[in-house]
């Protein structure tokens, strides 16, 4: 759906910003900061595959993330980029299976 309004007043909002954040490593930081994983979180793909399709971390109906300062992301973060991306439309379809609104916004 190309078009269409969202009304994210009831949405938990969360922000990661990227700003100077140039390495695997510290994108991984940024997230678990930003989403506000749990004290447990690995600091890799499958942990963070893992706590974004966990039911204790999804406990809200709706949830948005809004990740900030992409631009060049790809270029800066290559392949770790593509996998970030593959996780989070995973995430998508899980949520969806749990009837559940799970977007990632991506500015």
């Amino acid at each position: 759906m190309k078009n269409a309004v969202h009304d994210l007043r009831s949405d938990v909002i969360l922000r990661v910003q990227l700003k100077g954040v140039r390495s695997k490593r510290a994108l991984l930081e940024a997230l678990a900061t930003g989403l506000k994983l749990p004290k447990h979180f690995g600091h890799n793909w499958d942990a963070l595959a893992d706590c974004l399709m966990d039911s204790a971390w999804a406990k809200h109906e709706s949830m948005t993330l809004l990740l900030s300062d992409v631009g060049n992301a790809d270029k800066r973060f290559g392949d770790d980029w593509h996998t970030l991306l593959e996780i989070f439309d995973e995430a998508c379809v899980w949520w969806g299976e749990h009837n559940k609104a799970f977007r990632v916004v991506l500015v």
